[in-house]
């Protein structure tokens, strides 16, 4: 049985291809999302225990991210065996960079920054759903007006 497999570690480098090539106003940035240096851990010590929370610190994060690592290579045979049935949450983030502070984008320069962050969205969004045309990810109602903000999103 053939198994569809994505590299998300390509995603940033996708990501920034599509904003230099789609962001005609040069306000989108990758951003770098960083842990915290203290995290809070939540366990069971048993299935009838209450649970306990407290907090780790960067050598206790270093050993539970390797059990977490050594547990998925143990199910997963290191590799071998795909991985059915199974969720991975992956987490992309940019940031849009105004050239002003809102009023004055809204005041001086006359721009609706709620358009401008709309067409951000679907960049990302067409990027990640791997499509060229917007109007695949738009609800039918919301369509005539993305066309007329982003017409180089939507094909017509």
């Amino acid at each position: 049985e053939a198994v569809d497999v994505v590299d998300y570690t390509k995603i940033p480098h996708q990501m920034n291809a599509a904003f230099d090539q789609l962001d005609v106003f040069n306000s989108l940035r990758p951003t770098k999302v960083a842990a915290g240096e203290t995290w809070t851990k939540t366990e069971q010590k048993g299935l009838l225990s209450k649970p306990t929370t407290g907090p780790l610190d960067q050598e206790q994060q270093r050993a539970e991210r390797n059990k977490a690592f050594d547990l998925l290579d143990a199910l997963s045979r290191s590799g071998s065996l795909p991985l059915i049935g199974c969720s991975i949450h992956v987490m992309v983030a940019a940031t849009h960079c105004f050239d002003r502070d809102l009023m004055m984008t809204l005041v001086r320069d006359n721009v609706d920054p709620i358009a401008r962050a709309e067409r951000s969205d679907l960049i990302m969004a067409m990027t990640l759903f791997g499509t060229n045309n917007a109007a695949e990810l738009v609800q039918p109602t919301a369509l005539p007006r993305v066309a007329r903000r982003c017409p180089e999103l939507v094909d017509a």
